[in-house]
């Protein structure tokens, strides 16, 4: 399903060169939900967004399905993006201007150029928001209802994958679980592949297996 291989990555600080991947290979297989561990600092959000066709790499392949992804083809790389993969972020990236059916929609609309909304109360129905909710504001809604929609959204393209980047960071402890046990419930329906990006211990052992990331290297352990 997914591949990386041999993937480095630099930035730059004042006149320093720090290396923040260090050569980082790994598989995750279709259908799996893999939990990314590690400090603050340790690189996770740079590996995610290289996983994620958002970041290029400084050096390595990443492969979806045995195709190597070409970063230089920005267009394809757009399609492929918005084809293949779904994002959650840990601020939510919903639109304020928007209720939550309409922001749920956007994948959608990026596809399709037209708004499904049917669709959109049906996924926003399967991430467990009451239906009182789908015309609501989005500042009206809590940080766990927040990330509900921004599941539901992710889901609209019906992407191979889920990035979840420190998707409960900013959640209490029950809307946490809460959270995750959705993506496992869409994990097993769905063989939907997650990858999650998190500091939570309980949230990484809800998951298939954890990577943890350290000096610019992976290491594992089953959970």
């Amino acid at each position: 399903m997914l591949r990386a291989v041999d993937i480095y990555k630099s930035f730059f600080s004042g006149n320093k060169t720090i290396e923040v991947l260090s050569g980082i290979s790994l598989s995750i297989e279709k259908g799996e939900m893999v939990a990314l561990m590690g400090v603050s600092g340790s690189g996770k959000s740079t590996l995610m967004h290289i996983l994620g066709l958002i970041n290029k790499p400084d050096k390595g392949d990443i492969y979806i399905n045995e195709e190597r992804v070409n970063f230089n083809d920005k267009e394809a790389l757009a399609r492929r993006r918005n084809l293949t993969i779904g994002f959650v972020f840990q601020f939510y990236s919903l639109i304020g201007e928007l209720n939550v059916t309409e922001n749920v929609t956007i994948p959608g609309m990026i596809k399709n150029s037209y708004a499904d909304t049917v669709k959109a109360k049906r996924l926003l129905e399967v991430v467990g928001l009451p239906s009182s909710m789908y015309d609501k504001m989005i500042y009206k809604l809590s940080g766990g209802e927040m990330q509900r929609v921004a599941l539901a959204r992710a889901l609209m393209n019906d992407p191979d994958i889920i990035i979840a980047d420190e998707p409960t960071a900013n959640l209490d402890k029950t809307s946490s679980i809460d959270i995750v046990t959705s993506m496992r419930d869409i994990n097993s329906s769905k063989k939907t592949t997650f990858i999650i990006a998190t500091h939570n211990e309980e949230v990484a052992n809800m998951c298939d297996r954890i990577l943890f990331l350290s000096g610019g290297v992976i290491s594992e352990k089953n959970s």
